[in-house]
């Protein structure tokens, strides 16, 4: 692997490719990594490594980096892609339907993988089909490095941690997610996020027939529980708020996390519940409108296509093609409050801050995932296998890298 280059960026010219390569620039000038990027057409990676040159102020980024022509349409043209790095970060979505070739051609190259997937059947299914070649392999595959679920898996993974060193059993855990964005007219999601999510529902279904062979051992969790209705109000820090069960992949992706800790390293679940945070009665009441029929729709094909056509009227104009400015992301930011109830009936409060969660956050977030594979790979609790970022990264100096980029998880 000496002569690989250390990262390649796959689908590197779209919406969040642009963000995850400027921030893969700067990344590499502090490491001194050398990397490439990788799509369809040499013209459009120049033209993204030129706008990459301008936002970041790095001068002659589309004659100093490689280029890689590759398509998911062409195995050949992965595999080849793959052979040129020691790290793959896939940015090439909707997973489920993208993902699968480009996993394989890691695998064939033996080249790490990580993406920003929220998508848990891709996740889960990749999991199921080849954590056994991936270890045997000795190649890293590691999915939802962005936003999506990055920050829940991370926050659990470092609660832990601190209640072991203190000797604190911990019974559940709670996450609430708040977020603050500039008012915007051109839509505070992008379409390929949206589309993702549409697929996503649509094939729930397929989640329980995964989930019984990926999960064949059952897991002693605390017996504690909370009763909550799935509406409620309650308080965060001496604050109202109302909550929602949150709808995304935290909560599966931290269960996969718990189900590796406990067999794989003995140690004891967690149960975990993500719940999204609201300001007022009336944004439920939005929410849940626009909820139900997004749900409705997805049973059917009719409604699927109507939900990919229409993608502003269905969403209250909260998505479009074009996605949130940059302004607009600079300006975004998120909370995620986590209240730990321990065995003894401690209750610990955590709040996980940072950058605008979709575009701006997600990069740095994955390109520090890449960075922890190239810097802290010997940290890592395996060799090979399709792991969480929790279980792959929770060991790390993630964390404190984070802290450095903007975020910071603190004791409240």
């Amino acid at each position: 692997m000496s002569n690989r280059l250390d990262v390649i960026i796959f689908g590197a010219s779209g919406y969040t490719g642009q963000y995850v390569i400027e921030e893969m620039a700067r990344k590499g000038k502090q490491y001194g990594f050398k990397w490439g990027i990788a799509g369809r057409t040499v013209d459009k990676l120049k033209q993204v490594l030129q706008q990459a040159s301008k936002f970041t102020g790095i001068e002659n980024l589309d004659s100093t980096i490689d280029t890689i022509t590759a398509n998911v349409t062409n195995k050949q043209s992965l595999v080849d892609m793959c052979a040129r790095t020691k790290v793959l970060i896939n940015c090439v979505g909707p997973y489920r339907h993208y993902g699968e070739p480009v996993v394989q051609a890691c695998l064939e190259a033996r080249t790490h993988y990580i993406d920003i997937s929220g998508e848990p059947q891709f996740l889960e299914t990749i999991q199921l089909q080849y954590d056994s070649q991936a270890a045997e392999r000795e190649t890293i595959i590691v999915g939802s490095c962005g936003f999506d679920s990055l920050v829940a898996d991370l926050g659990v993974e470092t609660i832990r941690q601190e209640c072991d060193q203190k000797n604190l059993d911990i019974a559940f855990i709670e996450s609430f997610l708040s977020m603050k964005h500039a008012k915007t007219t051109g839509g505070l999601i992008h379409y390929a996020t949206w589309e993702s999510a549409v697929y996503g529902v649509s094939h729930a279904k397929e989640l329980k027939n995964i989930r019984k062979q990926l999960f064949q051992q059952k897991l002693p969790y605390s017996k504690y529980k909370i009763d909550r209705r799935p509406i409620f109000k309650t308080a965060l820090n001496g604050e109202p708020t109302w909550a929602i069960p949150f709808p995304g992949s935290d909560k599966s992706v931290v269960q996969r996390t718990q189900y590796f800790n406990y067999t794989q390293l003995n140690k004891k679940p967690i149960r975990f519940q993500p719940y999204l945070q609201i300001s007022s009665l009336f944004a439920v009441i939005q929410i849940l409108f626009f909820a139900s029929i997004f749900s409705l729709l997805t049973k059917f094909k009719l409604g699927i296509q109507c939900l990919l056509k229409y993608p502003g009227l269905f969403s209250g104009g909260c998505v479009t093609h074009e996605g949130p400015t940059r302004a607009e992301c600079e300006q975004a930011s998120f909370k995620m409050t986590f209240v730990t109830h321990t065995e003894n009936k401690q209750k610990l409060t955590h709040e996980f801050t940072g950058p605008d969660p979709g575009y701006l956050g997600t990069s740095k977030m994955l390109i520090a995932c890449a960075v922890m594979l190239l810097k802290e790979n010997d940290r890592l609790p395996v060799k090979g296998g399709v792991l969480t970022p929790g279980a792959a990264f929770g060991r790390t100096i993630l964390m404190d890298y984070l802290e450095k980029e903007g975020f910071s998880m603190t004791r409240k």
